[in-house]
């Protein structure tokens, strides 16, 4: 019942809010409760002060007793009250009481009450039932002085039903704000609740989709917090996915284009063969065409386990101190330039004391992609120039045809795997993995790699490694 987000949020919210909003209540109606009877002592108290007043009044002879009951039932009626103003001393409160007292007061505790009161001190009760009043009532007891001499008690009862019924009301009233406060949170948590829930929602249901294979749209959500933050990362890995499945593709069709050519001239050089389409003083030729072909796909597929595996991280660099120009002229002794390339001009400048710290392996088989590069697309009598120096922290390599070059609008794609499309470049054997290779191992030792051609008239590849 609680596993989505949107029933966690509204129980966790809607649970506080009721905690907080009872408990506002309770303070409120505990507040309010305190407050009555403490205005209700001071009321009360007041009438004792105006009693004890009328008193002195009455035993000054400034005040008629018809005058005396008045005052009394105007300040009971006032108070919401019954007041007695009894005369007792302590002699008489110990050995007997008058009969008119025992028929009116006789009460169980009025008696150490009154002896309380007699020895100077305020007695009060928020609830006391009184037998002549037969109900609860707010009990004070204080004092009656005249002349700042104790001849007496004043003793007033005010009934709780009027003051229950006011508390009653207001709790009544503390109540239904209450549960308005909860009915309208309820509501409003649950709009925050799907606020927070929905943009989850729909990047549960697009990433379903993405595993499905099925085309999801970009998550619209501005909500101007972490979940659109998230989002956005959502959408950025979305297009990344994408992204990586539309190379998978491509490179699942190249691959597949790239390995059909060849194996379809093999297929047909052995078929004409076997059936006789092909001489036998010509089985020579087609068998080194066969050859040819073969090592072909070779080159194909050991390129392409060379770039899964770059591109898996399971390749470590082994770096080391490495003398630049020693690395050089292994590259160029492999390349038998004089045998193979005789009319190609190969020109080196890098200073005998230049070192970079790299992989000599990786080097080299870098600067034999570039290098292999220029020679197979710089025709008879053109120059390669192959430069190493430094600049600020970094290596630089540059090596430099004059070869067909490359198309401006070419570019941008010419580090892409199987990378041939260039007209220019027509006619000329590769795979098309090398410069992505390249590329890689490029990066995998912190360096950068660009490209500049212009057709017709050379390219320079240049790549930086760092120095240390």
């Amino acid at each position: 019942m609680f596993r989505s987000i949107f029933t966690r949020l509204l129980a966790t919210y809607l649970l506080l809010t009721l905690l907080i909003t009872g408990s506002l209540a309770l303070i409120l109606s505990f507040g309010f409760n305190h407050y009555i009877f403490m205005d209700k002592n001071r009321v009360l108290s007041a009438a004792a002060l105006k009693v004890e007043n009328l008193m002195n009044g009455y035993y000054h002879g400034t005040l008629q007793p018809d005058e005396l009951q008045i005052g009394l039932d105007t300040l009971g009626y006032i108070s919401d009250s019954t007041i007695y103003a009894l005369k007792v001393d302590k002699t008489t409160l110990y050995n007997s009481q008058n009969r008119e007292m025992e028929a009116e007061l006789a009460q169980d505790y009025l008696l150490d009450d009154l002896r309380n009161i007699l020895d100077g001190q305020n007695v009060y009760r928020k609830k006391q039932f009184s037998k002549a009043l037969d109900t609860d009532v707010v009990f004070l007891g204080t004092p009656l002085k005249v002349d700042d001499e104790i001849i007496g008690a004043v003793l007033i009862f005010s009934p709780l039903k009027n003051i229950n019924t006011y508390l009653a009301q207001i709790n009544a009233v503390i109540g239904a704000t209450a549960l308005a406060a909860v009915i309208f949170s309820f509501f409003f948590i649950s709009i925050t609740a799907a606020r927070i829930s929905k943009p989850i929602r729909e990047m549960d249901q697009t990433a379903r989709k993405l595993a499905a294979g099925e085309p999801a749209r970009d998550l619209d959500i501005h909500t101007g917090d972490e979940i659109e933050g998230l989002a956005k990362s959502f959408n950025y890995m979305k297009s990344q996915v994408e992204a990586t499945e539309h190379m998978r593709r491509e490179f699942i069709a190249n691959v597949s284009h790239e390995l059909r050519t060849p194996l379809t001239s093999i297929n047909g050089f052995i078929q004409g063969m076997l059936d006789g389409l092909v001489q036998p003083a010509q089985h020579s030729k087609y068998l080194h065409l066969v050859q040819d072909e073969t090592q072909r796909l070779i080159r194909l597929t050991g390129d392409i386990l060379e770039l899964a595996k770059i591109q898996s991280g399971n390749i470590k660099l082994n770096k080391r101190i490495i003398i630049v120009k020693e690395i050089l002229a292994k590259v160029l002794e492999g390349f038998d330039i004089p045998r193979r390339h005789g009319e190609i001009t190969v020109a080196v400048k890098c200073a005998e004391e230049l070192k970079v710290w790299a992989d000599p392996d990786r080097l080299q088989q870098i600067l034999n992609n570039l290098v292999g590069n220029a020679l197979r697309y710089t025709g008879d009598g053109g120059s390669i120039s192959i430069q190493a120096y430094e600049q600020e922290e970094w290596l630089v390599f540059m090596v430099t045809d004059t070869g067909v070059g490359i198309n401006q609008e070419d570019l941008p794609y010419i580090f892409e795997r199987f990378y041939h499309d260039n007209k220019s470049l027509q006619g000329h054997s590769g795979s098309g993995l090398g410069l992505s290779i390249t590329k890689n191992l490029v990066e995998m030792h912190g360096g950068t790699i660009r490209v500049e051609s212009q057709p017709e008239q050379g390219t320079s590849f240049i790549f930086q490694l760092p120095q240390g």
